[in-house]
């Protein structure tokens, strides 16, 4: 099995899938969604525990407001959920959601994507981590209490926690007082000055190892990796084989280590789920999230790498405005301005060609509303975008481009303030710079 299932069967498998992301708005949740959005085998639904969040721009099947799964009513919500929408399989993107759904698995009426309980119990707490593993892999220092600190500074982090929530260097004895006085259960450990590294895994259901991607975490925000950077497996393939023989794991896994004052890569913890840094091999051509899904259905996968491209890999936050237009899609049709909008510094427009496929998959008329000197039907033809657009309106220099709109519900893209003041004054519709095609554009699979 490399890239995809052919058939409309495989063993007792009937295709497409459908597969719940949940809580699909973190970054967990995004970076699942980035891996198997366009896979022909899968039906995709996201929900989540707030009100909103992102998933709403992402997923044409979105579901707000649960219970948060300590409550003592998500079970049966979630179920029910489960039940009405026949969802085959459900994708964790929360450490404390994998917990709890590992825990409730039996009870639960689809395949969960995460390891066994007794795992995921190991693993969402430090202290049960480092106890379990010390002898077997490096571990941090830890120490029982303050008074056992024999130097400073220290590292200071719940036991049970996520992303570096709560985690921070501590410099002195009172600053470590101070801390302890919160109601909440901290390791005080030994400061780990080096650099930090994530390893990526995969584990069948046969309990192979199949995979382990390492990456230096060049630099984090939050706890979030914003700049990561290939290095070489090698060194982390023992650790891996280890945890791999001691915790029973499946699909994706990740875990992380840290070097020490004098080089030693040290443990700082383990996690049965995806990682948002998995991206990095995806674009190698691993991916992770899919190979779970194909896994979890007893499918035998064949791994393979590109081991040059893409090396490195940064993020950021995304803006994903959501068009507020009443109707089907707010819009029945556009209007866009040639130069400066569509074709800017002598280039097409990606972000708008996006939005006029858009509108294309949707058969929402796409009218060039342009003042352009020249054979303007022969460049859109030379730029390859000619069948992007239904037709070309062609004003004269005193002409005001309000009295070529017409229909139901037009809207105007067009770089000209001017132009667009005198189009929104005129008619009353809705108007876009470039910098707002964003807003438009639609990421849903639908």
């Amino acid at each position: 099995m490399e890239d995809g299932i052919n058939s409309e069967k495989r063993g007792s498998t009937t295709f497409p899938i459908n597969v719940l992301i949940f809580p699909c708005g973190t970054e967990i949740g995004v970076e699942i969604y980035r891996s198997i959005a366009y896979c022909k085998e899968i039906e995709l639904f996201g929900a989540t525990s707030l009100e909103r969040d992102v998933g709403v721009a992402m997923f044409e099947n979105y579901f707000a407001g649960l219970p948060f799964v300590n409550a003592p009513e998500f079970r049966e919500t979630f179920n029910n959920l489960i039940t009405s929408y026949q969802i085959d399989m459900v994708f964790p993107a929360h450490d404390a959601v994998c917990l709890a759904l590992a825990q409730m698995r039996e009870s639960i009426p689809c395949k969960i994507l995460t390891s066994p309980y007794e795992t995921c119990v190991i693993c969402r707490n430090k202290k049960k981590t480092y106890e379990f593993f010390s002898g077997i892999v490096p571990v941090p220092k830890m120490y029982a209490s303050e008074d056992e600190v024999d130097r400073y500074p220290v590292f200071v982090k719940p036991a049970v926690g996520e992303a570096s929530r709560g985690a921070m260097r501590v410099n002195s004895p009172e600053e470590l007082k101070n801390i302890l006085k919160q109601d909440r259960e901290y390791l005080i450990l030994e400061y780990l000055p080096g650099a930090e590294y994530t390893v990526d895994c995969f584990t069948s259901f046969k309990g192979e190892l199949l995979f382990i991607g390492a990456r230096e975490r060049i630099r984090t925000s939050g706890g979030i990796s914003v700049y990561t950077r290939v290095v070489d497996r090698a060194m982390f393939l023992p650790f891996a084989k280890k945890i791999n023989e001691m915790l029973k794991l499946q699909g994706a896994w990740f875990f992380q280590m840290k070097r020490n004052e004098i080089g030693e890569l040290v443990l700082m913890e383990i996690a049965p789920r995806v990682s948002g840094g998995m991206g990095l091999f995806r674009n190698r051509g691993v991916n992770l999230p899919l190979l779970t899904i194909y896994d979890a259905l007893g499918i035998e996968v064949k791994i393979r790498e590109y081991a040059d491209f893409p090396a490195e890999m940064y993020r950021s936050l995304y803006n994903y405005p959501m068009e507020s237009f009443s109707g089907e899609f707010g819009y029945s049709e556009v209007y866009v301005d040639f130069d400066d909008t569509l074709l800017v510094k002598g280039r097409v427009n990606p972000m708008l060609v996006l939005f006029l496929v858009q509108c294309r998959n949707r058969g929402i008329p796409v009218h060039l509303l342009t003042r352009h000197r020249g054979n303007i039907l022969k460049e859109i033809q030379s730029l390859g975008i000619r069948d992007l657009i239904d037709d070309i309106i062609h004003l004269g220099e005193q002409e005001r481009k309000s009295s070529k709109i017409a229909g139901e519900k037009p809207i105007l893209i067009d770089d000209s303030f001017s132009e667009r003041e005198e189009v929104a004054n005129t008619l009353g519709i809705p108007v876009f710079g470039v910098e707002m095609i964003e807003s438009l554009i639609d990421w849903r699979m639908g």
